[in-house]
């Protein structure tokens, strides 16, 4: 079955409940069977389980026992091994992290965050966990803005150096406090599969671009009543990016770290990188979103 993420065709053998592709694949994904060889605890939970990882360069690992285990090779395979049952948790863990060493290793910039699509152009939130990232796209997403990403950010430079963030698939994660207080359809949102009080809403594909989309900014959230406010300096923009890779810090070693090093300079060249403490409540949020485009 052909699919269509991140501007890629993708060829699985699991049913990926996402657009469909076409053409020639980018990427394969399909069942194999191989050996975990030496692993290393990660940062990565997901359903409360710990990844572990293995491998080096272009053939790399993650494993979350009991669920399933995946290895990316070349940037154009991702193999799996599937442990669990449930086809929709395993779909989340196959489209997370497992994807993104595929993404990474095709040279992509990656981010622990989301972004969403305001005009013509893309702003990217991150930030640490309790931030409020997810509740603030969810804002966004209540207003009818194309949600880019949930959770992973790809980002691709042409070659003049500018940056475009790459839409991933029409789907968001949102807690259960937020859709209450957001005022979404709980009868239209369906399981979101974590393990937490969490619904997956799903946009219409009519709305979701297809080509990469040219990024204006980037948000780093803080807590509401933070002091630490405005723009990042270009010389900080590594130290205030490196904490929101998305994958095993493992894989930021000799070439890929200078690469990954670089890659957040360029980026902090192009676009402003901006802290930005976020609203204290949802009124407050509401009416945050309903001004923008805002001035930082």
């Amino acid at each position: 079955m052909l699919f269509r993420a991140y501007t890629l065709t993708i060829d699985s053998d699991i049913d990926l409940q996402l657009p469909k592709g076409e053409g020639k694949a980018d990427i394969i994904i399909e069942k194999a069977r191989f050996s975990a060889g030496k692993q290393f605890q990660t940062q990565i939970y997901r359903k409360g389980v710990r990844a572990k990882f293995g491998g080096v360069g272009n053939t790399t690992m993650l494993d979350w026992e009991g669920i399933a285990r995946f290895k990316a090779l070349l940037g154009n395979r991702l193999e799996y091994e599937k442990m669990t049952n449930d086809e929709g948790v395993f779909r989340l863990f196959a489209l997370s992290e497992a994807l993104g060493m595929v993404l990474f290793q095709r040279n992509l910039f990656l981010l622990h965050g989301s972004a969403v699509k305001i005009g013509e152009q893309a702003t990217i939130f991150i930030g640490r966990p309790g931030a409020g990232k997810s509740t603030t796209v969810s804002a966004f997403a209540q207003r009818d803005y194309p949600i880019l990403s949930d959770d992973l950010t790809a980002v691709w430079f042409d070659e003049k150096g500018n940056p475009y963030v790459l839409p991933a698939f029409p789907e968001l994660k949102i807690w259960e406090n937020t859709v209450n207080n957001l005022g979404f359809d709980k009868t239209q949102l369906q399981p979101a599969f974590e393990g937490h009080n969490k619904f997956l809403y799903q946009q219409p594909i009519a709305n979701f671009p297809r080509d990469p989309v040219p990024l204006q900014q980037i948000i780093i959230l803080q807590r509401p009543y933070s002091k630490q406010a405005g723009a990042v300096k270009l010389t900080q923009s590594p130290v205030e990016l490196f904490p929101h890779f998305p994958l095993p810090s493992r894989l930021l070693e000799g070439n890929s770290l200078q690469r990954h090093f670089e890659d957040c300079i360029r980026l902090r060249r192009a676009v402003p990188i901006v802290k930005v403490p976020r609203p204290k409540n949802f009124t407050l949020l509401k009416r945050w979103v309903e001004q923008w485009p805002m001035s930082f």
